[in-house]
């Protein structure tokens, strides 16, 4: 897989949990859907996506970007990320796939999957 410009400038801004940065990706009108092991999520807007990557990334201490990737599929980006949370505490790893539809060079479309925050060994 190569490492698509979009796929790093999302996987660092979640990372860094840079909600302006994110937020500039994002068509004002996009859509969001997750699934994660609790079950299915759908937002909608820029400011519900936003506030659920802070839900989800927010209470971290500390977020590591370990690995990003991504590629053209298509009229589609796959992006592709690693995270590590809380290295130093009760640390948890989780990685993030999303197929992104663009429109006008801002994502208009999320399609979402979470391994879940998972404990490190």
């Amino acid at each position: 897989m190569n490492t698509h410009p979009l796929a790093t400038t999302v996987a660092t801004a979640v990372a860094d949990r840079c909600s302006d940065r994110l937020g500039a990706c994002l068509d004002d009108t996009v859509r969001l859907r997750a699934l994660v092991p609790g079950g299915p999520i759908e937002e909608h807007g820029r400011d519900a996506v936003l506030s659920r990557f802070h839900d989800w990334f927010g209470g971290y201490d500390t977020v590591v970007l370990a690995d990003a990737a991504g590629d053209e599929v298509g009229d589609r980006v796959l992006v592709h990320y690693k995270l590590l949370l809380d290295p130093d505490a009760d640390a948890r790893v989780l990685t993030q796939t999303l197929v992104c539809t663009l429109w006008d060079g801002l994502v208009g479309r999320i399609d979402l999957v979470c391994s879940g925050f998972r404990r490190l060994p």
